[in-house]
């Protein structure tokens, strides 16, 4: 079987994979999409890749970006703009192009990575689609940000990485046998903000034409970052009094000391009170700018990419909680005091209209939550609905105020004996019930982390067909599933589909409490411009 592609940058050869169902497809690996962001173009928005001479190996996965790994590891390095592509066929005269599927992956802005480890194509080559994976920086090195615009560091590296990754599949995914016209960007948690942050940004328009956001939204306090680069020179031992000081530090450690310095930040991912050290921003304005206004008037304007859209959460979200095995939580974190996410919190003055309502919320949510004292399951639905499901849910509302294409929304509560897997492995006590936060990801791609792996039923592979089914449907048509009603502006009542063992609509999910954030939201406004600094 032939395995070179010859593309703009030159000739690469692949090497072949097997679906779950035994048959062959084509793979890609590690191919650059992007200069290596090393020297002087640490922290900046990249730059397209340069061409080589003779044929690159592609038959192993790129470096991915300096982190710590799900088993605690630190792994990876600068270099590390690498995508994979999959495909189940090469380009012949006869041929027709293929619906391609890229996808972002979750990690907090801090971890994971796109590698054949948290993303082999398995499950979804059983389809014919072109898949493609990426890695992007995260942490300091794709979220560092700078007031001052001239010093070329203005943020949102990582999620420019992304948009210069959908630029090379515009140019290039035809010769794998993907169609560059119907492109449709997916992504779990950081990696399902990250489609939404597409959603409101120009630099993405046209390089996508459907979308799907799995536990991720713009809305989420955890998805966003801020400008701390003093700070992180004061760690690295230099009392500096200005960016340009501070930059002059950054540019000069190395990736070792820049990346250990950075973990010294405390960065609690739940800790909706607060805004979190790396992530991403709203930029000053600057020719490489990603987003420079608030999400919040460009969605109710109907100012941004109104592509089909998919917006969906976990049954239990708030089951994170349980996590700390992964993700950092401080011993004296309390959810039951820490109420009201930042970006609600804007009144700055003693004396404002607003800051009544806020106090009363104290009260609404300890009578939505925690009426019965601080249990498990009250924490548990508390966060999930002020770190996922409230935000997303904003969002979508203002989305239909100046919508047009169609929107889906979705509640994943398939409990298969896969995901009493995922419990068991996360140490979870078997009263707990729900789907966690991340857990959908197993239905769409095999899990490869060491001492995560599940023996699949045949339950969990009927359940993974019908998921994988539903995805490249929307896809391929921008329908997912033909039960599945979408949401119009008219439609008071949220229509949701129920993504389980009996698929089918239902309105209004969690309708008490997320009422109840509705109304909150309204009163006091959300404002993602405040506590940048």
């Amino acid at each position: 079987m032939e395995r070179k592609v010859t593309i703009k940058q030159g000739t690469l050869v692949g090497t072949t994979g097997q679906n779950l169902n035994g048959e062959t497809f084509f793979k890609f690996l590690g191919i650059p999409y992007a200069k290596p962001p090393l020297g002087q173009l640490r922290f900046k928005a990249p730059e397209p890749a340069e061409p080589w001479e003779g044929v690159r190996d592609c038959t192993q996965d790129g470096t991915p970006n300096m982190s710590v790994s799900f088993t605690q590891e630190v792994v990876g390095s600068e270099d590390c703009l690498y995508l994979n592509v999959h495909t189940q066929r090469l380009p012949s005269s006869k041929g027709e192009l293929r619906p391609v599927m890229v996808f972002f992956h979750g990690g907090a802005f801090t971890l994971g990575n796109g590698t054949q480890q948290m993303c082999d194509p398995e499950y979804l080559l059983t389809e014919d689609v072109v898949l493609v994976s990426m890695n992007y920086r995260l942490g300091v090195f794709g979220f560092l940000s700078m007031e001052d615009v001239s010093l070329g560091i203005p943020g949102n590296a990582g999620l420019k990485d992304q948009t210069q990754a959908l630029k090379w599949v515009k140019e290039n995914i035809s010769k794998f046998n993907g169609d560059p016209d119907n492109v449709t960007i997916f992504g779990i948690s950081a990696g399902g903000s990250s489609v939404h942050f597409h959603l409101i940004s120009d630099k993405s328009k046209g390089l996508f034409h459907k979308a799907i956001a799995q536990s991720g939204s713009v809305f989420n306090p955890w998805a966003w970052g801020q400008r701390n680069s003093l700070l992180l020179a004061e760690k690295l031992g230099h009392k500096v009094k200005s960016e340009k000081e501070a930059l002059k530090v950054l540019m000069e450690v190395s990736s070792k000391e820049l990346f250990e310095a950075s973990q010294t930040l405390p960065d609690c991912i739940i800790g909706a009170h607060q805004r979190r050290p790396f992530g991403p921003i709203i930029e000053k304005p600057n020719l490489t700018a990603f987003i420079t206004e608030d999400p919040t008037g460009l969605l109710a304007s109907g100012r941004y990419n109104q592509v089909p859209f998919i917006q969906g959460f976990c049954s239990n979200e708030g089951l994170i909680y349980e996590f700390s095995k992964f993700i950092y939580i401080p011993e004296d974190f309390e959810p039951n005091k820490q109420l009201v996410p930042w970006y609600l919190n804007h009144p700055h003055k003693v004396h404002s209209p607003k800051l009544k309502t806020l106090l009363q919320w104290d009260q609404t949510i300890a009578d939505l939550y925690y009426k019965d004292g601080v249990t498990k399951k009250a924490i548990h639905d508390h966060l999930g609905d002020i770190c996922f499901t409230s935000g997303i849910l904003n969002g979508l509302r203002l989305q239909l105020k100046a919508g047009h294409a169609p929107q889906y929304l979705y509640k994943f509560c398939y409990e298969t004996p896969i995901i009493k897997t995922n419990r068991a492995i996360l140490g979870l006590d078997e009263a707990f019930k729900g789907v966690s936060h991340g857990a959908d990801q197993s239905f769409l791609f095999p899990n490869h982390i060491p001492g995560m792996t599940a023996v699949l039923t045949e339950e969990d592979l009927e359940a993974i067909r019908k998921v994988v089914k539903i995805w490249v449907d929307f896809a391929s048509t921008g329908t997912p599933h033909p039960d599945w009603e979408p949401i119009t502006p008219e439609d008071k009542d949220l229509n949701c589909f129920l993504l389980g063992k009996d698929l089918r609509m239902e309105r209004n999910p969690f309708e008490e409490r997320m009422v109840a954030w509705k109304g909150f939201t309204e009163d006091v406004g959300i404002d993602l411009n405040v506590n940048e600094n």
